[in-house]
């Protein structure tokens, strides 16, 4: 009776907000309506398969909790994770909850035809977090004029790699044309990377671009250049991201911009900068996300007066997030 009550609460919260998309991952595809002169006039049939429950992990002593228009069911799947339901004909909302492992799903509302079967795909996801590597965050400082700078970086999670060496922070001598010494050694800009643990729904994700690969390096250089990037920088980032980027035939692009990129790090600079940026990108295979949920991410441009601090990075959103 806990779990049913629990899951009632579920329907009510989510039809609440059945506007707003829990992350862009596909929770469900409805794969397509068939006639059944088995079911009545007035009778509609659904048949629900679940996916991402290996079998390490489905106990079978688990129920499926299920509700729809505010009726709530559960039941036991079978061995290929699949159950039918016979309804009345007419339209349906359902929630599905199958344990505190992964996250609920819910629908919007579905037709059930009169004397059709409807095939819906229902895709779970982990709940856990999940270790993600924040790749390449490089720094660039742009003084006015030639300046002693400090710079601190506190990842939310682990370095895995600095250069120069980090030693509770970097100590520099920025020119104002970007380039960093350190005694004798010279360096365009400071680097750093870190292993962390992140869900996809850490990221507040509801805007971003659908891109081919075909169209990867012209999307990159006009997003940049909106950014205000110059084309040293561009160069830096489409050398590093391109080539990832260009693995899958296509990519869901968002990327997380200035202080919203303390998610992955806090970063202080002493002179205090006029400006500091930041602008990361996160991308996955464009198959893994559901395309309805998307709208286009404009970006904001750069105020490149006075001491400016540029920093990039980003990260590729595994499949283990989504499975």
């Amino acid at each position: 009776m806990k779990n049913i009550a629990f899951i009632c609460f579920l329907f009510t919260f989510y039809m609440a907000f059945a506007s707003q998309d829990k992350g862009l991952y596909m929770q469900y595809r409805i794969d397509s309506a068939q006639f059944d002169k088995s079911l009545k006039s007035n009778e509609s049939a659904f048949s629900f398969t679940f996916y991402n429950l290996t079998e390490t992990q489905v106990n079978p002593k688990t129920e499926l909790l299920y509700s729809f228009n505010g009726v709530n069911q559960h039941t036991k799947l079978d061995a290929q994770n699949h159950f039918d339901l016979n309804v009345k004909s007419g339209s349906y909302a359902f929630v599905f909850y199958y344990s505190s492992d992964y996250y609920e799903i819910y629908t919007d509302s579905i037709v059930g035809k009169s004397q059709h079967k409807t095939y819906v795909s229902i895709f779970f996801q982990k709940a856990e977090e999940q270790m993600i590597m924040v790749d390449k965050p490089v720094i660039y400082l742009y003084p006015e004029i030639p300046t002693i700078v400090k710079v601190s970086v506190k990842p939310k999670g682990e370095f895995t790699f600095t250069y120069p060496t980090y030693e509770n922070g970097w100590e520099v001598t920025a020119s104002p044309n970007g380039e960093l010494k350190i005694g004798d050694n010279s360096y365009n800009y400071l680097f750093w990377e870190s292993q962390q643990k992140l869900t996809f729904n850490d990221f507040e994700i509801s805007k971003g671009s659908i891109v081919s690969k075909d169209s990867t390096i012209s999307f990159l250089e006009k997003k940049l250049t909106e950014f205000g990037m110059n084309s040293k920088e561009q160069a830096d980032f489409i050398t590093f991201w391109g080539p990832q980027l260009n693995k899958n035939s296509s990519n869901f692009i968002h990327f997380v911009l200035n202080e919203d990129a303390n998610l992955f790090a806090d970063l202080t600079i002493s002179p205090k900068p006029k400006n500091i940026y930041r602008i990361y990108i996160l991308f996955c295979d464009s198959n893994e996300i559901s395309k309805n949920s998307i709208s286009e991410q404009i970006l904001p441009k750069m105020d490149r007066s006075g001491f400016v601090v540029l920093e990039w990075g980003g990260a590729k959103l595994m499949s283990d997030i989504v499975e």
